[in-house]
């Protein structure tokens, strides 16, 4: 069972009800088959049958899932549309809640059993076959009699919120050692010690030696446009020594050019950036020396990643909500128990307070809270455009998640209103989206409508004034997901920016289906943070590898995952980026610490060029020789004309950054950052011009203006090889 769909979703209803609404069969599955089962069904009301239905539906496989799959109980007892697999729509009745977790765990429990995967991992502790069919039969009898505490249905539901169905699996089998470390410690040789040296519990204690200042911790909680952070930074620019730690490198360059333009020194740090004050402006003085002779700033603005754990007087750490990010929440909570500072001000959204406090408790600090409001008016209107491009006007941004959709729209509006659209999204470099907000910013540009993704919800001021969503599902990898409702608030805050000329913001969407979501998201409050990311030290990693000699790092990081153990409030970030990142170098003879390093290297494992690029740059760590970029980083000699080139030139991008990222961690081998800075440079302009060519799909997929269907799927297919092509020359690779 490689997906378990989001029917199980409709298990919350069954104590309730006694039953699974026949509407929620239709809206579940879309496929004939599905189709049928639900009418099969939907004259059955019994409870064992509605059990039984929801396991048939839980074991199927598709790769889309509907928006409207998940039943809600109203007060009035009835089953309104929500979104099916964020969990955050949960209706937070604790019985419907433990009801669904109880499902859930009974079918992850028999996938457990079943998963050839899952004996794989369990072989790699010594488990054979035998031994796993006995001691998993006994997991789950002792797990479905609420006899395991962490197991127990009430407590599986903040994992679900936070997690969903795929890390619950992980964490089945995670819980499967430490039940065994507690029941048959003879089944895992040394399994109690591989536990003490994987032990991640209590991360507050980790800072002790470091963070001796008893802190003040004041949290400016509110909505987008709130002035939250605003507050924070007029303290900061008042301190005599402070830090901005930021979530996006365009947040921190931000900070860094406003403190510069106050008369502040201000140095800036990020994965690929380091950039000290220019004291040789009048009036710009260091506020001291360090050890090694170098001036110091008053201000340091760098990356949440690149937060530096020396003494400040205050510290600001911007979007503390992103703490509990799947991939990179533990950033945030090595800034928050990291950062001696006398004063920590954090900036979100209200949501992460109860954790914030949870966690600060422990440290014995108390959290002031601060609460805004928005500072201009913003209200979700009762009309959508009914798919009439037409209707786009000056000053709107439309919303798609799709990098293929945003070009289509982007050629509709120009087609049909003669308004011409700049056009942001995540895969473009931070300078590109930083001019393309320019020129939309700009009256005088020519540029009238903004198309963008999800990559305008935060470190980006645009002059919006009405956002409209052309849908409200994203694809996340593996199938379509309704945005939360902290990305939809996020996103749709960003219409009416106070200071931008609005009057009040406006919210809509493309089509009448999904108004009614969108009025329920803006209005509603994001769910509580239940936990908060955390990852291994790198000594925990090489301790454990020196158990397992001769084992891949790439299988040894999943095992650590199975047997580490982390305290209730905390998770283990995602390793599933990790693992292929260190598959990727797995031929090379690195040594633990340095392929520890490669592994959290800012990659999207997804791109051929940055993996190959990658590879290379690890090879010349491997072997101990310099690594040059302009041996690697060969950029095309003319500017993209279609979208496709334009993806290229991206991953290129994307490859120098990596560049001098690495040149950072190892300073030895990647000594070229001034010509690497240079490429990224040309590299930026190209795509940046290339933007301004590609008015069109058509034209960015390199299809004639009026090409038949027939045609069109040709010459399409044929572009795509020809591409393809053009990648395996330039990476050197042999067909």
């Amino acid at each position: 069972m490689n997906r378990v769909l989001a029917g199980a979703l409709a298990a919350g209803a069954l104590r309730r009800t006694g039953a699974v609404p026949a509407v929620c069969h239709r809206q579940l599955h879309k496929s004939a088959a599905c189709r049928r089962q639900a009418a099969r069904s939907s004259d059955d009301h019994g409870n064992a049958r509605g059990k039984h239905l929801i396991k048939q539906l839980a074991e199927l496989q598709i790769r889309r899932a509907p928006e409207d799959a998940v039943p809600k109980r109203s007060g009035n007892n009835k089953y309104t549309r929500v979104t099916h697999p964020m969990f955050s729509e949960w209706p937070h009745d604790s019985k419907i809640d433990a009801d669904f977790a109880r499902v859930q765990r009974q079918l992850r429990l028999s996938w457990f059993k079943q998963n050839t995967e899952v004996r794989k991992r369990c072989a790699n502790f010594g488990i054979d076959s035998s031994t796993f069919v006995e001691w998993s039969d006994r997991f789950a009898q002792a797990a479905g009699a609420e006899e395991i505490e962490t197991l127990r249905a009430e407590n599986l539901v903040p994992l679900l919120i936070r997690d969903g169905r795929e890390a619950f699996g992980d964490y089945i089998v995670n819980q499967f050692f430490a039940f065994l470390s507690d029941k048959a410690p003879h089944v895992v040789k040394n399994i109690g010690y591989l536990r003490r040296i994987t032990d991640l519990r209590h991360p507050h204690e980790w800072a002790a030696t470091t963070r001796k200042v008893q802190r003040r911790i004041i949290m400016h909680v509110g909505p987008t446009n709130s002035g939250k952070t605003y507050h924070a930074l007029q303290r900061l620019q008042q301190a005599a020594s402070g830090v901005y730690c930021s979530p996006l490198r365009l947040l921190a360059y931000e900070v860094y050019d406003r403190m510069t333009r106050a008369g502040i020194s201000c140095s800036l740090m990020t994965g690929e950036d380091r950039r000290l004050a220019d004291f040789s402006a009048p009036g710009l003085n260091p506020i001291g020396m360090s050890i090694n002779g170098e001036p110091v700033t008053q201000i340091d603005s760098c990356t949440i990643e690149m937060a530096p754990n020396k003494p400040y007087n205050v510290a600001v750490i911007d979007e503390i909500q992103m703490i509990a990010d799947r991939q990179r929440g533990w950033a945030w909570t090595n800034a928050l128990l990291n950062i001696p500072a006398a004063e920590i001000h954090l900036c979100g959204e209200a949501s992460a307070v109860p954790i914030v406090k949870q966690i600060c408790e422990s440290l014995d600090e108390e959290v002031e809270v601060r609460e805004y409001t928005r500072l201009g008016a913003l209200h979700t209107s009762n009309k959508a455009l009914q798919g009439d491009w037409s209707k786009v006007q000056r000053g709107d941004c439309i919303v798609s998640f799709s990098r293929k959709g945003i070009y289509d729209i982007k050629s509709t509006i120009e087609s049909k209103t003669g308004l011409r659209c700049a056009i942001i999204y995540g895969g473009l470099p931070p300078e590109a989206r930083v001019e393309q907000a320019r020129l939309f910013n700009d009256p005088n540009s020519g540029y009238d409508v903004l198309v963008a993704s999800d990559a305008i919800g935060m470190g980006i001021n645009l002059s919006i004034k009405r956002v409209i969503f052309v849908e409200l599902s994203k694809f996340d990898g593996g199938s379509m997901r309704p945005i939360s409702v902290s990305q939809t608030r996020q996103i749709g805050g960003r219409a009416g920016r106070f200071g931008s000329g609005s009057e009040a913001g406006e919210v809509t969407t493309m089509e009448s289906k999904d108004l009614k979501h969108l009025a329920l998201s803006m209005e509603k409050q994001p769910p509580a943070l239940a936990a908060v990311g955390i990852k291994p030290t790198t000594e925990a990693i090489e301790t454990f590898s020196h158990q397992f000699p001769g084992v891949p790092f790439s299988q040894l990081w999943p095992m650590f995952r199975d047997v580490a153990t982390v305290s209730p409030g905390y998770f283990l970030c995602s390793f599933h980026e990790q693992e292929k990142i260190a598959t990727l170098v797995e031929h090379l003879p690195l040594s633990v610490r340095d392929r520890y390093q490669f592994i959290y290297a800012p990659i999207n494992t997804r791109s051929p060029i940055v993996c190959s690029c990658l590879a290379k740059y690890a090879a010349a760590v491997a072997h101990g020789t310099e690594c040059l970029v302009g041996q690697v980083v060969k950029l095309p000699p003319k500017l993209p004309t279609n979208r496709i080139q334009l993806e290229v030139f991206e991953q290129w991008h994307r490859a120098i950054t990596l560049f001098m990222w690495l040149s950072f961690h190892f300073p030895e081998t990647y000594v070229e950052l001034d010509e690497a800075m240079a490429l990224k440079t040309d590299c930026e302009r190209m795509i940046t011009e290339g933007l301004a060519t590609i008015r069109s799909h058509k034209k960015a997929e390199g299809l004639p203006p009026k090409a038949t269907p027939g045609a069109k799927d040709t010459i399409e297919a044929a572009g795509k090889a020809e591409t393809k092509a053009r990648i395996r020359e330039m990476l050197g690779i042999k067909v």
